[in-house]
């Protein structure tokens, strides 16, 4: 007979913090590594609180509700949720599959369609996480347009998190004019095949030389840390060009995968 893990404890709402600290630092440190198929942070987080209010909360107690905003923070969806008088931040995978609580939690059954088996001849490609929130795609060849390296951005002006992310992409781009190809897709169909591949319908998104991508703005970094980012990312597609900018991110670009 299985017993169900009590939030509504005092102890184990401090062993819970205290684990998910520890369990996403770790995670972060020593794997690196963003699963592939990710989901939207505010779909990742419903499903992670119906999970938690199916099978983690004992019958009679408070249900587990979300509080603000879902953000982006170093590779995971992060959302505080709130049981009874208490609130306390949760991570969940970019893919809605692992909750980190007292360890990590598969809130996905496994499954063996031919999907999502592999032989030993085409093993799937792992892909890696770097600066900035973006996943790498490391199976991928940098796209050029007339020879030049291509930066997808894909948003929509009734987006609060497009209209934060928007004026930052655009000047970065422009100390790029001449170096890359800039595609800035606000609010119409192009480049659909390139946004259909890097997102499942989640704006922003950022592709950056269909090499690196990302879903969700850089907010929760700051127009500083974002600013820096996305220059180094540029940096490294065009081999350090022009100078003059990527000089002044050398070291962020030496962190890229």
């Amino acid at each position: 007979m299985s017993e169900k893990f009590s939030f509504d404890k005092p102890q184990n709402i401090i062993i819970a913090v205290l684990a998910i600290a520890v369990i996403a630092l770790g995670y972060l440190q020593f794997s690196g590594t963003v699963v592939s198929g990710q989901v939207s942070g505010d779909k990742a987080a419903q499903d992670a609180l119906a999970f938690i209010n199916k099978n983690l909360i004992q019958p009679g107690s408070p249900e587990a509700q979300m509080q603000g905003e879902v953000m982006q923070e170093s590779g995971l969806y992060k959302f505080n949720v709130k049981v009874g008088e208490r609130e306390f931040p949760l991570y969940v995978s970019r893919d809605a599959s692992l909750l980190f609580a007292q360890n990590p939690i598969n809130i996905k059954p496994a499954t063996t369609s031919a999907a999502t088996t592999t032989d030993d001849q085409n093993p799937p490609v792992a892909e890696q996480g770097t600066i900035g929130d973006f996943s790498v795609k490391a199976d991928k060849e940098v796209c050029l347009e007339n020879g030049k390296p291509v930066v997808y951005f894909f948003g929509s002006e009734s987006c609060p998190h497009c209209v934060w992310e928007k004026p930052i992409i655009k000047a970065v781009a422009d100390k790029f004019s001449g170096v890359i190809s800039f595609h800035n897709n606000v609010d119409n169909n192009t480049d659909m095949d390139i946004f259909s591949q890097y997102s499942d319908g989640g704006i922003p998104t950022l592709v950056m030389g269909c090499k690196y991508y990302r879903v969700g703005s850089g907010e929760a970094s700051g127009e500083v840390a974002e600013t820096q980012a996305l220059t180094a990312l540029i940096c490294k597609l065009t081999a350090g060009q022009p100078g003059e900018v990527c000089s002044e991110v050398a070291d962020l670009v030496g962190q890229i995968q």
